[in-house]
């Protein structure tokens, strides 16, 4: 492995580790026309390295079809070179702008950038943070154009056990991923 990769796999230890997907559908192949607009990253294929979280994804999304289990894909990640990678450490201000930006609310986004990256590394938008968003987006913590109101957000945000996910935004991106096999997800 050359000194170069192996110091950008440093920066991005998540990208060495197993990458679950959880789902009501066993995925081997990722086809990203598949993908739904409006996530936290973009429209793309969403992972994360914590196996319990993508269990909890799948039968989320398995109670919503009404499917009897859901199932969790596993990847590894084989490839770097050239990608355009973004990583957020914590759901800061930068974060929460990017949030904002990708779920359609360009408006309340003070940062507004057209970059594009191929992999976002960074904590998911669970439940409880898409409360605080709708609560932000509707004003409970005064006007949503103002620092003031995203700073009252993105405190309560930075209180809240969050989760890491691993976005593959584009093709040359999801190129870079293995599939090693799935394992079924049955209710509790």
């Amino acid at each position: 492995m050359s000194k170069n990769r192996t110091g950008i796999l440093m920066k991005y230890p998540e990208l060495t580790k197993p990458l679950y997907h959880g789902s009501d559908k066993k995925v081997s192949e990722i086809d990203l026309s598949m993908s739904v607009s409006s996530k936290d990253f973009g429209r793309g294929f969403y992972t994360t390295t914590d196996r319990i979280q993508a269990e909890k994804f799948a039968r989320l999304k398995s109670k919503r079809v009404k499917a009897a289990k859901g199932y969790v894909s596993v990847f590894g990640f084989h490839g770097i070179d050239g990608l355009q990678i973004k990583k957020f450490i914590t759901a800061d201000l930068e974060w929460f702008e990017f949030v904002l930006q990708n779920r359609g609310y360009d408006k309340l986004s003070f940062t507004m950038t057209n970059e594009k990256y191929d992999i976002v590394i960074g904590p998911v938008a669970n439940d409880n943070v898409g409360v605080v968003l709708n609560l932000f987006v509707s004003g409970t913590y005064g006007d949503p154009g103002t620092p003031e109101a995203k700073e009252t957000a993105v405190r309560l945000l930075l209180s809240q056990k969050l989760y890491n996910q691993v976005f593959f935004g584009t093709e040359r991106a999801v190129s870079c991923l293995t599939f090693s096999g799935v394992f079924d997800v049955h209710f509790e």
